[in-house]
Protein backbone atom coordinates (compact mmCIF):
# COMPACT_ATOMS: atom_id res chain seq x y z
CA UNK A 1 0.00 0.00 0.00
CA UNK A 2 1.23 3.59 -1.23
CA UNK A 3 2.04 5.82 1.80
CA UNK A 4 0.35 9.44 2.36
CA UNK A 5 2.15 11.77 0.81
CA UNK A 6 3.70 14.20 3.48
CA UNK A 7 1.54 17.46 3.42
CA UNK A 8 3.88 20.58 3.60
CA UNK A 9 1.82 23.66 5.19
CA UNK A 10 2.82 27.02 4.33
CA UNK A 11 1.18 30.31 4.38
CA UNK A 12 1.71 30.67 0.23
CA UNK A 13 -1.64 30.25 -1.39
CA UNK A 14 -0.87 28.59 -4.13
CA UNK A 15 0.78 25.51 -1.81
CA UNK A 16 -2.50 25.49 0.36
CA UNK A 17 -4.33 25.26 -3.00
CA UNK A 18 -2.71 22.66 -3.96
CA UNK A 19 -2.67 20.93 -0.73
CA UNK A 20 -6.58 20.79 -0.65
CA UNK A 21 -6.53 19.38 -4.27
CA UNK A 22 -4.62 16.62 -3.19
CA UNK A 23 -6.79 15.75 -0.31
CA UNK A 24 -10.24 16.28 -2.14
CA UNK A 25 -8.35 14.16 -4.88
CA UNK A 26 -7.79 11.03 -2.68
CA UNK A 27 -11.84 11.81 -1.45
CA UNK A 28 -12.55 10.76 -5.19
CA UNK A 29 -10.56 8.03 -5.26
CA UNK A 30 -13.11 5.00 -5.57
CA UNK A 31 -12.56 2.47 -2.31
CA UNK A 32 -10.32 0.06 -2.67
CA UNK A 33 -12.70 -2.85 -2.54
CA UNK A 34 -14.91 -1.64 -5.34
CA UNK A 35 -11.78 -1.43 -6.86
CA UNK A 36 -11.00 -5.39 -6.32
CA UNK A 37 -14.59 -5.47 -7.40
CA UNK A 38 -13.84 -4.35 -10.70
CA UNK A 39 -10.77 -6.16 -11.37
CA UNK A 40 -12.49 -9.70 -9.97
CA UNK A 41 -15.38 -8.63 -12.44
CA UNK A 42 -13.63 -8.01 -15.30
CA UNK A 43 -11.37 -11.11 -14.65
CA UNK A 44 -14.47 -13.36 -14.69
CA UNK A 45 -15.44 -11.90 -17.70
CA UNK A 46 -12.02 -12.17 -19.72
CA UNK A 47 -12.07 -15.60 -18.91
CA UNK A 48 -15.51 -16.35 -20.51
CA UNK A 49 -14.67 -14.44 -23.34
CA UNK A 50 -11.81 -17.11 -23.67
CA UNK A 51 -12.93 -19.81 -23.38
CA UNK A 52 -13.49 -22.66 -25.97
CA UNK A 53 -17.44 -22.25 -25.93
CA UNK A 54 -16.83 -18.68 -26.81
CA UNK A 55 -18.27 -17.68 -30.46
CA UNK A 56 -15.47 -15.28 -30.53
CA UNK A 57 -12.79 -17.39 -29.47
CA UNK A 58 -11.76 -18.66 -32.71
CA UNK A 59 -10.82 -15.15 -33.04
CA UNK A 60 -7.64 -14.57 -30.91
CA UNK A 61 -9.84 -11.89 -29.08
CA UNK A 62 -7.56 -9.51 -26.98
CA UNK A 63 -9.21 -7.84 -24.36
CA UNK A 64 -8.36 -4.36 -22.33
CA UNK A 65 -9.47 -1.52 -20.58
CA UNK A 66 -10.38 1.75 -21.71
CA UNK A 67 -12.18 4.96 -20.10
CA UNK A 68 -11.03 6.39 -16.97
CA UNK A 69 -10.01 3.01 -14.71
CA UNK A 70 -7.10 2.56 -17.47
CA UNK A 71 -6.66 6.50 -17.11
CA UNK A 72 -6.29 6.90 -13.77
CA UNK A 73 -9.13 9.37 -13.64
CA UNK A 74 -11.91 7.75 -11.63
CA UNK A 75 -14.29 8.97 -9.23
CA UNK A 76 -17.06 8.35 -7.02
CA UNK A 77 -20.28 8.50 -8.27
CA UNK A 78 -22.37 9.43 -5.49
CA UNK A 79 -25.91 7.35 -5.56
CA UNK A 80 -24.96 6.55 -9.69
CA UNK A 81 -23.29 3.11 -10.53
CA UNK A 82 -19.76 3.02 -11.48
CA UNK A 83 -18.81 1.82 -14.54
CA UNK A 84 -16.01 -0.32 -16.06
CA UNK A 85 -15.26 -0.20 -20.24
CA UNK A 86 -13.34 -2.50 -22.13
CA UNK A 87 -12.82 -3.81 -25.85
CA UNK A 88 -13.34 -6.95 -27.29
CA UNK A 89 -10.99 -6.89 -30.55
CA UNK A 90 -11.02 -9.66 -32.77
CA UNK A 91 -8.06 -10.42 -34.47
CA UNK A 92 -10.46 -9.76 -38.43
CA UNK A 93 -10.58 -7.09 -40.11
CA UNK A 94 -13.62 -4.86 -40.29
CA UNK A 95 -14.33 -5.91 -43.37
CA UNK A 96 -14.52 -9.63 -42.59
CA UNK A 97 -17.49 -9.25 -40.16
CA UNK A 98 -20.77 -7.37 -40.24
CA UNK A 99 -20.72 -5.12 -37.59
CA UNK A 100 -24.22 -5.58 -36.49
CA UNK A 101 -23.34 -9.22 -36.32
CA UNK A 102 -20.97 -8.86 -34.04
CA UNK A 103 -22.54 -6.73 -31.82
CA UNK A 104 -25.72 -9.19 -31.77
CA UNK A 105 -23.53 -12.03 -31.32
CA UNK A 106 -22.21 -10.73 -28.04
CA UNK A 107 -25.08 -9.80 -27.06
CA UNK A 108 -26.92 -13.88 -27.48
CA UNK A 109 -23.79 -14.97 -26.05
CA UNK A 110 -24.56 -13.30 -22.41
CA UNK A 111 -28.18 -13.34 -22.78
CA UNK A 112 -27.81 -17.08 -23.27
CA UNK A 113 -25.86 -17.28 -19.87
CA UNK A 114 -27.38 -18.40 -16.73
CA UNK A 115 -25.38 -15.96 -14.93
CA UNK A 116 -25.33 -13.02 -16.96
CA UNK A 117 -29.00 -13.25 -18.72
CA UNK A 118 -30.44 -11.05 -16.32
CA UNK A 119 -27.82 -8.62 -16.20
CA UNK A 120 -27.79 -8.46 -20.04
CA UNK A 121 -28.60 -5.13 -22.11
CA UNK A 122 -27.94 -4.44 -25.73
CA UNK A 123 -26.96 -0.38 -25.70
CA UNK A 124 -25.58 1.34 -29.49
CA UNK A 125 -22.38 0.26 -29.43
CA UNK A 126 -21.42 -2.00 -26.50
CA UNK A 127 -23.35 -4.89 -24.37
CA UNK A 128 -23.71 -3.62 -21.07
CA UNK A 129 -23.76 -6.02 -17.68
CA UNK A 130 -25.48 -4.11 -15.22
CA UNK A 131 -24.97 -5.63 -11.60
CA UNK A 132 -27.29 -4.86 -8.72
CA UNK A 133 -24.49 -3.24 -6.43
CA UNK A 134 -24.55 -0.10 -8.76
CA UNK A 135 -21.93 -1.44 -11.16
CA UNK A 136 -21.77 -2.04 -14.76
CA UNK A 137 -19.87 -3.54 -17.15
CA UNK A 138 -19.52 -1.68 -20.81
CA UNK A 139 -17.42 -4.38 -23.32
CA UNK A 140 -17.42 -3.19 -26.61
CA UNK A 141 -16.73 -5.71 -29.28
CA UNK A 142 -14.19 -4.53 -32.33
CA UNK A 143 -12.40 -5.62 -35.05
CA UNK A 144 -9.38 -4.14 -36.98
CA UNK A 145 -9.80 -1.17 -39.00
CA UNK A 146 -8.28 -2.32 -42.00
CA UNK A 147 -7.94 0.99 -43.59
CA UNK A 148 -5.61 2.88 -41.02
CA UNK A 149 -3.93 -0.32 -39.51
CA UNK A 150 -2.06 0.04 -36.09
CA UNK A 151 -3.84 -0.13 -33.12
CA UNK A 152 -6.73 1.84 -35.00
CA UNK A 153 -10.34 -0.40 -34.66
CA UNK A 154 -13.88 -0.17 -36.07
CA UNK A 155 -16.27 -0.79 -33.58
CA UNK A 156 -20.18 -1.38 -34.63
CA UNK A 157 -22.89 1.30 -34.14
CA UNK A 158 -26.56 0.80 -34.42
CA UNK A 159 -27.59 4.53 -35.16
CA UNK A 160 -25.60 4.02 -38.08
CA UNK A 161 -25.93 0.43 -38.90
CA UNK A 162 -22.04 0.52 -39.75
CA UNK A 163 -18.94 0.75 -38.05
CA UNK A 164 -17.34 3.84 -36.47
CA UNK A 165 -13.64 3.99 -35.88
CA UNK A 166 -11.87 4.84 -32.57
CA UNK A 167 -8.32 3.63 -31.08
CA UNK A 168 -8.71 3.05 -27.46
CA UNK A 169 -5.17 1.49 -27.29
CA UNK A 170 -3.47 4.69 -28.90
CA UNK A 171 -6.01 7.21 -26.96
CA UNK A 172 -4.56 5.52 -23.59
CA UNK A 173 -0.83 5.62 -25.11
CA UNK A 174 -1.30 9.76 -25.92
CA UNK A 175 -2.60 11.08 -22.46
CA UNK A 176 0.04 9.04 -21.11
CA UNK A 177 2.78 11.03 -22.98
CA UNK A 178 0.45 14.14 -22.39
CA UNK A 179 0.94 13.09 -18.67
CA UNK A 180 4.95 11.90 -18.97
CA UNK A 181 4.30 8.94 -17.74
CA UNK A 182 5.18 5.49 -19.69
CA UNK A 183 2.45 3.89 -21.17
CA UNK A 184 3.38 -0.42 -20.89
CA UNK A 185 2.51 -2.40 -24.18
CA UNK A 186 -0.52 -4.25 -23.59
CA UNK A 187 -0.49 -7.96 -24.90
CA UNK A 188 -3.97 -10.18 -24.92
CA UNK A 189 -6.14 -10.20 -21.95
CA UNK A 190 -4.74 -7.01 -20.80
CA UNK A 191 -4.96 -6.79 -16.99
CA UNK A 192 -6.76 -3.73 -14.94
CA UNK A 193 -3.61 -1.42 -13.53
CA UNK A 194 -3.26 -1.49 -10.05
CA UNK A 195 -4.97 1.77 -8.49
CA UNK A 196 -3.00 4.33 -8.16
CA UNK A 197 -2.52 6.37 -4.92
CA UNK A 198 -3.36 10.13 -5.26
CA UNK A 199 0.20 10.76 -4.49
CA UNK A 200 1.71 8.71 -7.51
CA UNK A 201 -0.67 10.62 -10.03
CA UNK A 202 0.69 13.53 -12.75
CA UNK A 203 -1.34 16.43 -12.42
CA UNK A 204 -3.12 16.13 -15.60
CA UNK A 205 -5.08 12.89 -13.66
CA UNK A 206 -6.23 14.62 -10.72
CA UNK A 207 -7.10 17.88 -13.26
CA UNK A 208 -9.52 15.12 -14.75
CA UNK A 209 -10.74 14.00 -12.13
CA UNK A 210 -11.39 17.53 -10.36
CA UNK A 211 -13.20 18.44 -13.74
CA UNK A 212 -15.49 15.21 -13.94
CA UNK A 213 -16.28 16.23 -10.02
CA UNK A 214 -17.05 19.85 -10.77
CA UNK A 215 -19.50 18.30 -13.90
CA UNK A 216 -20.87 15.65 -11.54
CA UNK A 217 -21.81 18.42 -8.76
CA UNK A 218 -22.84 21.04 -12.15
CA UNK A 219 -25.09 18.58 -13.52
CA UNK A 220 -26.04 15.76 -11.73
CA UNK A 221 -27.78 13.52 -13.91
CA UNK A 222 -28.69 15.76 -16.60
CA UNK A 223 -28.68 14.62 -20.47
CA UNK A 224 -27.16 18.42 -21.24
CA UNK A 225 -23.55 16.88 -19.09
CA UNK A 226 -20.38 16.97 -21.01
CA UNK A 227 -19.22 13.47 -21.54
CA UNK A 228 -16.29 12.58 -19.26
CA UNK A 229 -13.97 11.75 -22.62
CA UNK A 230 -14.87 15.10 -23.81
CA UNK A 231 -13.09 16.32 -20.40
CA UNK A 232 -10.25 14.38 -20.74
CA UNK A 233 -9.27 15.23 -23.97
CA UNK A 234 -9.54 18.66 -23.14
CA UNK A 235 -7.89 18.72 -20.56
CA UNK A 236 -5.09 16.55 -21.82
CA UNK A 237 -4.67 18.83 -24.96
CA UNK A 238 -4.17 22.19 -22.99
CA UNK A 239 -2.30 20.84 -20.08
CA UNK A 240 1.49 22.10 -20.32
CA UNK A 241 3.52 19.92 -17.93
CA UNK A 242 2.27 21.86 -14.83
CA UNK A 243 3.65 20.51 -11.57
CA UNK A 244 0.89 22.30 -9.57
CA UNK A 245 -2.54 21.26 -9.90
CA UNK A 246 -3.89 24.24 -9.24
CA UNK A 247 -2.08 25.95 -11.94
CA UNK A 248 -2.59 23.15 -14.36
CA UNK A 249 -6.44 23.93 -13.59
CA UNK A 250 -5.53 27.27 -14.66
CA UNK A 251 -4.24 26.42 -18.11
CA UNK A 252 -6.76 24.01 -19.13
CA UNK A 253 -9.96 25.92 -17.73
CA UNK A 254 -8.27 29.37 -19.90
CA UNK A 255 -7.40 27.03 -22.98
CA UNK A 256 -10.92 25.49 -23.41
CA UNK A 257 -12.09 28.98 -22.95
CA UNK A 258 -9.98 29.97 -25.72
CA UNK A 259 -10.94 27.27 -28.02
CA UNK A 260 -14.73 28.02 -27.24
CA UNK A 261 -14.31 31.68 -28.43
CA UNK A 262 -12.35 30.81 -31.65
CA UNK A 263 -15.06 28.47 -32.49
CA UNK A 264 -17.91 31.17 -32.06
CA UNK A 265 -15.76 33.40 -33.97
CA UNK A 266 -16.56 30.91 -36.79
CA UNK A 267 -20.31 30.53 -35.50
CA UNK A 268 -19.38 26.65 -35.03
CA UNK A 269 -19.14 24.42 -32.09
CA UNK A 270 -15.76 23.15 -31.29
CA UNK A 271 -14.22 20.09 -31.87
CA UNK A 272 -12.98 17.43 -30.13
CA UNK A 273 -11.55 14.76 -32.33
CA UNK A 274 -9.83 11.37 -30.97
CA UNK A 275 -6.16 12.69 -31.17
CA UNK A 276 -5.33 8.81 -32.03
CA UNK A 277 -7.91 8.26 -34.50
CA UNK A 278 -9.35 11.61 -35.76
CA UNK A 279 -11.94 10.23 -37.49
CA UNK A 280 -13.68 9.68 -34.01
CA UNK A 281 -15.48 12.74 -32.96
CA UNK A 282 -16.09 12.82 -29.47
CA UNK A 283 -18.42 15.66 -29.21
CA UNK A 284 -20.92 14.48 -32.21
CA UNK A 285 -23.82 14.37 -29.70
CA UNK A 286 -23.54 17.97 -29.67
CA UNK A 287 -24.13 18.18 -33.21
CA UNK A 288 -27.94 16.85 -32.71
CA UNK A 289 -28.33 18.78 -28.75
CA UNK A 290 -27.27 21.67 -29.19
CA UNK A 291 -28.33 23.06 -25.67
CA UNK A 292 -25.69 20.33 -24.21
CA UNK A 293 -23.30 22.62 -25.99
CA UNK A 294 -24.56 26.11 -24.90
CA UNK A 295 -24.68 24.23 -21.32
CA UNK A 296 -20.90 23.18 -21.83
CA UNK A 297 -19.90 26.85 -23.15
CA UNK A 298 -21.56 28.22 -19.91
CA UNK A 299 -20.52 25.92 -17.14
CA UNK A 300 -16.57 26.46 -18.71
CA UNK A 301 -16.98 29.92 -18.93
CA UNK A 302 -18.27 29.94 -14.77
CA UNK A 303 -15.86 27.84 -13.85
CA UNK A 304 -12.93 29.38 -15.74
CA UNK A 305 -13.98 32.55 -13.79
CA UNK A 306 -14.09 31.23 -10.51
CA UNK A 307 -11.25 29.22 -10.68
CA UNK A 308 -9.12 32.19 -11.64
CA UNK A 309 -10.55 34.26 -8.66
CA UNK A 310 -9.48 31.38 -6.24
CA UNK A 311 -6.33 31.06 -8.04
CA UNK A 312 -5.57 34.52 -7.06
CA UNK A 313 -6.87 34.81 -3.75
CA UNK A 314 -5.01 34.61 -0.25
CA UNK A 315 -7.77 33.38 1.85
CA UNK A 316 -8.81 30.22 2.51
CA UNK A 317 -10.58 28.45 -0.84
CA UNK A 318 -12.62 25.73 1.17
CA UNK A 319 -15.69 27.82 0.78
CA UNK A 320 -15.06 28.31 -2.83
CA UNK A 321 -13.93 24.69 -3.30
CA UNK A 322 -17.00 23.41 -1.61
CA UNK A 323 -19.27 24.96 -4.14
CA UNK A 324 -17.13 23.70 -6.64
CA UNK A 325 -16.54 20.05 -5.62
CA UNK A 326 -19.13 19.84 -3.21
CA UNK A 327 -18.90 17.52 0.03
CA UNK A 328 -15.63 16.94 0.45
CA UNK A 329 -14.00 19.61 0.60
CA UNK A 330 -15.29 19.70 4.25
CA UNK A 331 -13.87 15.89 4.61
CA UNK A 332 -10.68 17.85 2.99
CA UNK A 333 -10.55 20.18 5.19
CA UNK A 334 -10.33 18.16 8.29
CA UNK A 335 -8.11 16.10 7.02
CA UNK A 336 -5.59 18.56 6.81
CA UNK A 337 -6.15 20.08 10.08
CA UNK A 338 -5.67 17.05 11.74
CA UNK A 339 -2.19 16.36 9.62
CA UNK A 340 -1.16 19.72 10.75
CA UNK A 341 -2.37 18.78 14.55
CA UNK A 342 -0.75 15.93 14.40
CA UNK A 343 2.84 17.34 13.19
CA UNK A 344 2.99 20.10 15.62
CA UNK A 345 2.01 17.69 18.62
CA UNK A 346 5.19 15.66 17.13
CA UNK A 347 7.49 18.87 16.99
CA UNK A 348 7.96 18.36 13.42
CA UNK A 349 6.34 21.97 12.28
CA UNK A 350 7.86 25.27 12.84
CA UNK A 351 7.99 28.80 11.06
CA UNK A 352 11.10 29.92 9.51
CA UNK A 353 11.99 34.05 9.42
CA UNK A 354 9.87 34.61 6.21
CA UNK A 355 6.62 33.43 8.04
CA UNK A 356 6.77 29.96 6.78
CA UNK A 357 5.21 26.79 8.11
CA UNK A 358 7.60 24.23 7.47
CA UNK A 359 8.94 20.34 8.66
CA UNK A 360 12.31 22.15 8.78
CA UNK A 361 12.74 25.60 11.70
CA UNK A 362 13.99 26.27 15.24
CA UNK A 363 10.95 27.88 16.54
CA UNK A 364 8.02 25.68 17.43
CA UNK A 365 4.67 26.20 16.46
CA UNK A 366 2.05 25.65 19.77
CA UNK A 367 -1.27 23.79 18.68
CA UNK A 368 -3.54 24.63 17.14
CA UNK A 369 -6.41 23.55 14.35
CA UNK A 370 -6.62 24.96 10.56
CA UNK A 371 -9.45 27.35 9.80
CA UNK A 372 -10.48 30.43 9.04
CA UNK A 373 -8.83 33.12 6.76
CA UNK A 374 -5.42 32.86 5.69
Amino acid sequence: MATVRPILYTHDARSLLDEFLWVICEKLQLPPYRYQLADQRYGTINRLLETAGSPFAAYTPRIYPQGSMALGTTVKHDGNPHDLDFVLELRAWDLQIQPMDLLHALYRFFKGNNTYKDLTRLKNRCVRLEYADDFYLDILPACRDMRLGGTCISVPDRALEGWSPSNPEGYISWFKRQCAVRQMMMDKATPLPPQEAVEEKRPLQLSVQLLKRARDVKFGDSALAPISVVLTTLAATHYAGEDSVSEAMVKILGGITRMIDHADRRGKRIEVSNPSNPGEDFAERWDVSPEAYQAFRDWISELDHKWRVISMSHRNPADALEELFGEYVPLAEIELADRLQGARKAGHLGVTSAGIITAASATRVRPNVFHGDE
